[in-house]
């Protein structure tokens, strides 16, 4: 996005290993730019620091230094009037084995019908934070008290220790996901994740941990329209998961009916 404005070529490191699997192509499809390793971009850092997140001074097409490094884990701050990467990423579209189990699940279990979605962090590498506001007994509890005011509601349960989903599966009714996606950071279980992206993103309203980004990248596919609900800011009572209305592709769950 902003390489194009600016007329640069686009350049991105995407490393890979035994800590994260994954190439970008094996989970969407991704054509643009070339990849370079992380050793390249440190040897570059020599003569082109580093940027962090606000990039409005880093000039207009033709304007600038000549290459431009961006490190940073937080959303990015671009020139006024550039297409946001929120928009961008509610079009890309994933690996075909990612889109058709999506749709697989969507369409056998959730298709025409209202449901909450549901994101626990609950893997050792969670955030402390997450871990402190977000415990697994909040969203049993939160979920069973949704369960008694709204009879039959669905769940879209998305959870990465496969024995805590079976766990709060056998204490909530009516819950679909993906109980055991694999390997931790494997290509299996990012792309389980990604399908759970798509899922949550087609809820009517959103269970999710603070302090996580996972549950906002749901939100931001679907447009931004969904309520959230954290652990740090926990509600009572019936909630609303119908009136947003339903999702009728689920790889573009940001257009409803």
């Amino acid at each position: 996005m902003l390489a194009n404005y600016q007329k640069r070529e686009f350049v991105y490191v995407w490393p890979t290993g035994k800590k994260f699997e994954p190439r970008l192509e094996d989970l969407w499809n991704f054509s643009e730019g070339r990849r370079i390793s992380k050793y390249v971009s440190r040897a570059l850092a020599t003569v082109a620091p580093y940027h962090e997140r606000d990039l409005t001074g880093t000039g207009g097409p033709g304007e600038g230094p000549r290459i431009i490094q961006v490190r940073t884990g937080a959303e990015l701050i671009v020139p006024a009037g550039l297409r946001s990467w929120r928009e961008e990423f509610c079009h890309l579209i994933p690996h075909p084995a990612i889109a058709a189990r999506v749709h697989r699940i969507f369409e056998e279990e959730l298709a025409g019908h209202p449901y909450v979605g549901v994101q626990i962090r609950a893997h050792a590498v969670s955030h402390e934070q997450t871990r402190a506001t977000s415990p697994v007994s909040w969203f049993v509890e939160r979920m069973q008290e949704i369960s008694e005011i709204h009879p039959g509601v669905r769940f879209y349960l998305s959870c990465d220790v496969p024995e805590v989903f079976r766990e709060v599966a056998t204490k909530i009714p009516n819950i679909v996901g993906i109980p055991d996606k694999g390997l931790y950071n494997s290509t299996e279980a990012i792309r389980g994740a990604i399908v759970d992206l798509y899922l949550l993103a087609c809820s009517g309203y959103l269970i999710g941990p603070w302090f996580s980004s996972f549950i906002h990248l749901a939100e931001h596919l679907a447009a931004d329209r969904q309520l959230l609900e954290t652990g740090k800011a926990p509600k009572t009572g019936p909630i609303d998961y119908e009136s947003l209305g339903v999702a009728v592709d689920p790889l573009r769950p940001f257009e409803r009916r």
